[in-house]
């Protein structure tokens, strides 16, 4: 079996492809919300190995939400606390990856929760990624992705507990 950065690209590489195929399959990009942005910033696995792309989503406050979801909402609720997008990227990895991670599901959301006893991230500690599989409504058939993630020493989002936008 691949090792686990190794599979990530090789996965990530055939899941661009895929997509990229169903979109000159399909002809033409189905509409979305206004405010929506379904562009891909990163790509990241679930702990069983499913797509969950972070995009770049919707702010909060937009197009009748109150809550956004994916890089946008990140950036709107502070939950970087200063760390770079590329720290944040491999916590959200180390998470995903982590053998001790508890792991809920609400409706089609799941969410992660690491459980390290020195935390992901040596400042911020352990994290909580939010994300759903669920394909409904994306233009490139990719899985809607991660919906929020934050540090647990930090979190005060409840926004995956709100069903993002379809």
């Amino acid at each position: 079996m691949l090792s686990s950065p190794m599979r990530r690209a090789a996965i990530a590489t055939g899941a661009s492809i895929a997509s990229t195929i169903g979109l000159l399959i399909a002809g033409t990009v189905p509409a979305h919300a206004a405010g929506e942005n379904w562009a891909v910033y990163s790509t990241h696995f679930s702990p069983k190995g499913h797509d969950i792309p972070l995009r770049y989503g919707r702010h909060d406050n937009t197009a009748g939400h109150t809550t956004g979801f994916g890089k946008y909402h990140i950036e709107d609720r502070g939950h970087l606390l200063g760390v770079s997008w590329s720290t944040f990227k491999k916590d959200i990895d180390e998470t995903l990856d982590s053998p001790t991670i508890k792991r809920s599901k609400k409706n089609t959301t799941w969410t992660c929760d690491s459980n390290k006893i020195n935390g992901v991230n040596l400042t911020w500690g352990n994290m909580k990624v939010s994300y759903t599989h669920s394909t409904s409504g994306t233009p490139d058939g990719r899985a809607r992705g991660i919906i929020t993630a934050c540090y647990l020493n930090d979190c005060g989002c409840f926004a995956a507990e709100e069903k993002t936008s379809k």
